[in-house]
């Protein structure tokens, strides 16, 4: 699950696949949606690529998951410290620390990571043990020149993973 904004965007240019959801238009809903999906498919994985500023905006979002514990849910909050997809407006990112937020709401682990290798190490040990879990990864703004944006509607994307989902049964 992606959040809106640039990250969806070049997800989608990456590699689209039915199993990929885009919140398009909706800043800050990702780990929500994120946490319906987890608790509704505990034997497999969600991951919920999230941003820095939907996460200060909604912030509820980690009480909720949290409280909840779902064991499958792995959430990256990348953080550029700007909201790169509205005109690289500044955030107040770089004051929170986005781990120790998710640990004392009840994540099960949260950590910053700099580097690919530390996120790679992180992803393996997080898709095995129990979550959830919130990566921190602190990346430069920009995002790939020319990035395209997804072409179904949100209720096509929507029914494209329902059912991309139900198959994963």
């Amino acid at each position: 699950i992606a959040t809106t904004g640039k990250t969806g965007r070049e997800l989608y240019a990456y590699r689209d696949r039915a199993t990929h959801f885009y919140m398009i238009g909706s800043m800050g809903c990702a780990a929500s949606l994120g946490l319906g999906v987890a608790l509704h498919r505990l034997r497999t994985p969600t991951v919920v690529l999230d941003g820095d500023g939907a996460v200060l905006m909604r912030m509820e979002s980690l009480a909720s998951i949290g409280r909840q514990k779902p064991p499958n849910l792995i959430h990256i909050v990348l953080d550029n410290e700007a909201y790169d997809s509205t005109g690289g407006q500044q955030s107040i990112s770089g004051s929170v620390s986005f781990p120790e937020v998710a640990v004392a709401c009840g994540y099960a682990t949260g950590a910053t990571l700099t580097t690919a290798a530390g996120l790679t190490a992180a992803m393996e040990t997080a898709l095995i043990t129990p979550g959830p879990h919130l990566l921190h990864v602190k990346i430069r703004m920009g995002s790939a020149p020319n990035v395209g944006r997804p072409t179904l509607t949100p209720p096509e994307y929507a029914s494209r993973f329902r059912e991309a989902a139900l198959a994963l049964e």
